[in-house]
C-alpha cells in the first residue's frame, strides 16, 4: 500500500510546498486569485474519479455520482456554517450568479452593482437588459476610501434614490481591486429597505471565515477552486430557506421533478468530477494549518511585497483601510510611463511571455493600470524580488 504523504509537516512557503503544487522552476506563479492552483492530493483524486467514471459509466452516473455530489454539498456547508438543505455545488460563482438573477428577477425590476463588480456579472446584466427589460443601478465607489462606513453610506444614497431596485449583487472581496466590502452592513441596509442581497463570494472561500447565519444574505455564491484548493470548477450556491423553492438551475435535465439537490447535479451528460474534490481539498486545507494559519502567512508575505514592490517602483498601495484588506491579496499602483499604454489583460499575457512565465494580476483603476498581487503557501520572497526586477526591467525599456 502507497504510503500517504504527511502535509501537515511541510512548512509554508518550502521548496517541498512549491512541488505539493507542481509549479515549474521556470514559473512564477503571483495571480492566484485568476483560475486557483490545485495541491497533488486534489489532482490525484480528480484522476481517480475519471478512471472510475471510464472504467463503468452507467455506474458513475447512475448510481455513484449523487453520493459524491451531497458528500461535497455536506463538505461545503460546514465550512459555510450553512444547512445542508440550503447548500449546493455547481461550476463556478459566474454560473452561480446566473442562475439567481435569471430565476428571481423579471420584466422591468432593477438591480444594484458597483463599480468594481466583476465583467462576468456586467455582461449577463447587460444582456438581461436587452432580452428581459431589467435595469441596472450602480454604487460608484472611488479611491482614496477613508473608511467602511463611506462605501456603506453610498450603498444607502443609491438605494434610497433608486426605491424600484429589487436585488443588490455585493462583492465580498471585489476581483478587480481586492477590496474586501463590508457585507453584513451593506446587507442590513438592503434588508431594511426589503431588497434581496445577493454576494458574490468568488474570492471569499479561504480567505475568510464564512458564516450564512451572522452574514444573513439572501444568496451566496462562492468558488472553492480559488482558495480553498478543489481542481477548477467547482463553487457552491447556498440559498436562504425562503427562496429555496424560486430558484431553478440554468439547464432543464431529465430530474427536474427530483429534489433541487438532484436538479443542480444533473445537467445532462457531462463531467462534473471536479466537484467532488471538495473533501479532499477540506483535508489538504486542515493538514497544512487551516484558515488562520494559512492566511497569517499569506498575509504576512503580500503586506510585505506590496511595501517592497512600491519603494522600488515609488509608487503607492491602494489608500484603503485595514479593515477592506483581504488577508491573500493586495494592490498598488504602476509608475506613470510614456511607453504606449496596454491594456491590463495584455500586460498579464506579455509578461507570461517575456519574462519567462512570471504571472500577475494586472488591473485598471481609474484609468490607471495598477498591480493585484496574491500569495499563497507556496509563494515565498524570491517570487516577489523576481517580479520586482521584470517591473524595473519593463519600465526602463
Amino acid at each position: 500500500m502507497e504510503e500517504k504523504t504527511d502535509y501537515s509537516t511541510y512548512e509554508l512557503g518550502s521548496q517541498e510546498m512549491r512541488s505539493t503544487f507542481r509549479l515549474s522552476d521556470a514559473y512564477v506563479m503571483l495571480n492566484h486569485g485568476a483560475y486557483g492552483l490545485s495541491p497533488q492530493p486534489v489532482v490525484e483524486k480528480r484522476i481517480q474519479l475519471i478512471k472510475e467514471q471510464e472504467s463503468h459509466p452507467d455506474t458513475w452516473f447512475r448510481i455513484n455520482m449523487m453520493d459524491y455530489y451531497m458528500e461535497s454539498v455536506k463538505t461545503a456547508a460546514k465550512l459555510i456554517n450553512g444547512d445542508v438543505e440550503d447548500t449546493f455545488i455547481l461550476n463556478n460563482v459566474t454560473e452561480g450568479t446566473n442562475c439567481i438573477l435569471k430565476s428571481m428577477l423579471k420584466g422591468s425590476e432593477e438591480i444594484l452593482i458597483n463599480t468594481h463588480s466583476y465583467k462576468a456579472v456586467q455582461n449577463t446584466l447587460s444582456e438581461m437588459e436587452t432580452t428581459f427589460g431589467t435595469k441596472t443601478r450602480c454604487v460608484e465607489i472611488c479611491f482614496p476610501i477613508l473608511d467602511e462606513q463611506d462605501v456603506v453610506d453610498l450603498y444607502v444614497r443609491q438605494l434610497d434614490q433608486y426605491p424600484n431596485i429589487k436585488i443588490a449583487v455585493i462583492d465580498h472581496i471585489t476581483s478587480p481591486t481586492a477590496l474586501k466590502l463590508p457585507v453584513e452592513k451593506i446587507v442590513e441596509v438592503c434588508r431594511k429597505r426589503n431588497v434581496l442581497t445577493l454576494i458574490d463570494g468568488a474570492h471569499a472561500p479561504g480567505q475568510l471565515d464564512l458564516d450564512m447565519n451572522r452574514i444573513k444574505a439572501d444568496f451566496y455564491v462562492g468558488n472553492l477552486h480559488k482558495w480553498y484548493y478543489t481542481f477548477r470548477g467547482c463553487a457552491f450556491l447556498w440559498i436562504s430557506p425562503k427562496h429555496r423553492n424560486k430558484v431553478l438551475p440554468l439547464v432543464t435535465s431529465n430530474y427536474s421533478n427530483f429534489t433541487m439537490h438532484h436538479r443542480f447535479c444533473y445537467w445532462g451528460t457531462r463531467d462534473t468530477s471536479p466537484q467532488f474534490t471538495v473533501a479532499s481539498a477540506s483535508k489538504f486545507y486542515e493538514d497544512i494549518g487551516g484558515l488562520e494559519t494559512i492566511t497569517g502567512y499569506n498575509n504576512k508575505l503580500v503586506t510585505w511585497a506590496q511595501s517592497m514592490l512600491c519603494e522600488a517602483l515609488g509608487t503607492k498601495p491602494l489608500d484603503i483601510p485595514r479593515s477592506m484588506k483581504p488577508p491573500n491579496m493586495a494592490v498598488l499602483y504602476l509608475p506613470k510611463s510614456s511607453k504606449k499604454q496596454i491594456g491590463s489583460d495584455e500586460l498579464i499575457v506579455y509578461f507570461i511571455k517575456k519574462y519567462n512565465g512570471i504571472t500577475v494580476g494586472f488591473t485598471t483603476i481609474d484609468g490607471e493600470v495598477a498591480l493585484r498581487l496574491s500569495a499563497n503557501v507556496y509563494n515565498c520572497k524570491d517570487d516577489y524580488y523576481k517580479l520586482r526586477d521584470a517591473l524595473l526591467d519593463y519600465f526602463d525599456e
